[in-house]
This record gives structure tokens, sequence and C-alpha cells, in this order.
């Protein structure tokens, strides 16, 4: 009897993961094409109500999100010397770190911030910037930067677009923004640093406003095989591998917890957010906020919001930072002119330069 009553819990587990699976690859199918960035009523993020119930007045100063090819081009092209590396699924297991590992910092949330610290002109030996220990300020940059590599050759500018962009970084978190301007670094984002905190990663970010369709197909061939998932999110979108893993872990993570409120948001073709003024998160995004958000935040470091990045999802006004990310290509930052698209005034660069903004794929954060 024993026996039966085994044989019918694993087969009716057998069927419930079937169920789940076919429900998971349904909401991963893809989604209807969002708007590159969403409004709250004539907000560019949620600025909420008053105690009396009228809504709250709009902040006049909008987060820049239209750069020049040269400055996305450098930011893609520029290297870290201590990324952080991730080689465990923080959803699955509790003990997962990053390596290097995160210090105090992050328990202190966005009060924190995320420093880099550029090479001027010299560079690191390759063997040498392994062990980074020792460089825990931007001080430690002078003092060891004078280095050469192996080959006793300094790394060579190759960015056409941009020759006077530095090519090599340190990240460092600072506790707050006071502490990482007295050090000389540059404010990348805020919070800690982790896993996408490279410029690389802030490259896809700041030219792919929804991330959501491009990182479901990726996250669906994970499904059946992870090294895949991630070879899609590195050399489809674009991002180092730490980021594209704990993207990949986010989604699965989500797919699993949040099947059902993400399938019936496909099935009802569901805005991302709902009406103003509160616009409200959709059942799937509220899910994934609620089951996957604060790992995905602590691991990966970066988020949209955290770097001043809008994106197809309303966000609180109050989450939103302000952060130009023109450091990347000294010069680059020219005056511009307004365009008109999707509801919201964007940037374009003056004199015939490129811009980059496409539209793509969203994540909740």
């Amino acid at each position: 009897m024993a026996g039966r009553c085994c044989i019918v819990s694993i087969a009716f587990s057998v069927i419930i993961s079937i169920i789940l699976s076919v429900l998971l690859w349904f909401f991963l199918s893809g989604s209807p094409q969002q708007n590159p960035i969403a409004m709250c009523g004539e907000c560019h993020c949620i600025a909420g109500t008053s105690s009396t119930g009228e809504p709250n007045t709009c902040p006049a100063e909008r987060p820049k999100m239209q750069y020049s090819t040269a400055t996305i081009d450098a930011l893609r092209r520029q290297r870290a010397i201590n990324p952080h590396e991730l080689t465990c699924d923080p959803y699955d297991n509790k003990k997962c770190q990053l390596n290097p590992p995160q210090d105090d910092t992050i328990d202190l949330g966005d009060s924190a911030v995320c420093g880099i610290v550029y090479q001027f002109p010299m560079n690191i030996d390759s063997e040498l910037a392994s062990n980074t220990e020792y460089l825990d300020s931007a001080d430690d940059i002078f003092s060891v930067g004078t280095v050469k590599n192996s080959a006793g050759e300094q790394q060579k500018q190759n960015n056409n677009l941009c020759p006077d962009a530095p090519q090599e970084y340190l990240l460092i978190s600072y506790p707050n923004e006071q502490a990482a301007l007295a050090d000389g670094a540059i404010i990348t984002h805020h919070g800690a640093c982790g896993a996408c905190s490279t410029t690389q990663d802030l490259a896809v970010y700041l030219t792919t406003p929804d991330l959501t369709s491009a990182s479901k197909e990726c996250i669906k061939r994970s499904l059946l095989n992870q090294d895949e998932g991630i070879k899609c999110l590195q050399d489809e979108i674009g991002f180092t591998n730490a980021c594209a893993r704990i993207w990949m872990y986010n989604g699965e993570n989500t797919g699993q917890k949040c099947t059902l409120p993400c399938a019936a948001a496909e099935i009802q073709n569901y805005a991302n957010n709902g009406p103003a003024p509160e616009c409200a998160l959709n059942g799937c995004l509220g899910c994934d906020e609620e089951q996957s958000g604060g790992v995905f935040v602590k691991f990966a470091g970066r988020t949209r919001r955290r770097s001043g990045v809008l994106t197809t999802i309303a966000r609180p006004c109050e989450d939103i930072v302000m952060i130009d990310h023109d450091y990347a290509c000294p010069g680059q930052a020219t005056s511009s002119v307004v365009m008109e698209e999707a509801g919201m005034d964007f940037l374009e660069e003056e004199n015939g330069g490129a811009s980059v903004f496409a539209s793509a794929a969203s994540n909740s954060f």
C-alpha cells in the first residue's frame, strides 16, 4: 500500500512538473513589443500621490538616455581589471558568493556606490592584476600602475571613434558618494559593485531598454542547456559572463516561482504597468520583484534604476538615480536636439553623429 502511494505521489509530481514546464515555455515564448521607454501618465517615472490623493509633480530632470556611438563603443571596449565572477546559482545555493567577494558595503544598499577608477595611461601586469587583494582604493592604482605588462609595452589605443578613451579600470565599492569622489572615482551606479557593474554590461543597458524579449529567448535555451543560455546572453545580447549568469539564474527562478501570473500576463497581453497615477506592476513583474529581485540586486550590483537608465517598465521616481555616463569617452558630451519618440523626449546628437538607442528585449530591474 505504501509502495502504491509512493508511486502515485511520484506520478503526480511528474505530471505537475510537466504542466509547469509547458506553462513556463509558454511564458518564455515571447511577448508583445513594448514602447522603448515606459511612461506613467505624462511622467517618465512613477511620481506617486500626495497625502490628499493628488498626483505628485513629475521631476523636471530626466536621466540621459541618448549617447553617441563613440561613447557606447568605448563602454564596450573598456575592461575591468578586477571584475566579479559568478560560478554558482545564488537562488539555489545560499552560500554562493561572487569572486572576489563583495565587501561590507553590500549591506549599505543604495547608500553605497560603485566607482570606476580609470588607468591613465599605464597598464598593470596581467598576473599582478589578477591578485586584487591589495587593490583596495584608488590610490593603489597609482602605486601599482607603473608596472608594465609582460611584453614591456603599454596597451595601444585601438578605438578610432574615441582615441582618448581609457582602456582599463578598477571597480571599487564605496560606502557613499562622498567617499568615492574623495578617492578620485567616477560613480557608475548606486549600490555595491557586482556581477553586472562593468562598462560592457552598462552598454547593454543603455542600448537595450527592453531586455525581456531577448533574455527570454536565451533563458528558453538554458532550460535545455545552461551553457547555451549563457552563450546566448553573452554573444547575442552582449553581457559579460558573470552578468549573463545572474540574468539567467534570475529568469529561471522567476519562471519557476511565477509561472502562473506570468503565463496569465502573456495570455491577457498585460502592459508592464497599470494606469496612472499608481502605474502598478503587472502580476508577472510584481512576482518577479518579490521572488527574484532581492538576490538579483545583491549579486548583479548594477541595475538599470541604480544606473540612471530608463526602461520599458515605469519605476518610482525616487528609485531612479541621475548619472551621466559620458565619462567613458571624454569630449563626447555634445549639444543635442530633441525628438519625440514613444511619448517621450529623446536626445539625438547633432552634426550627423550617430546615436544609439535600440529596442530589443524587460526584466524587472
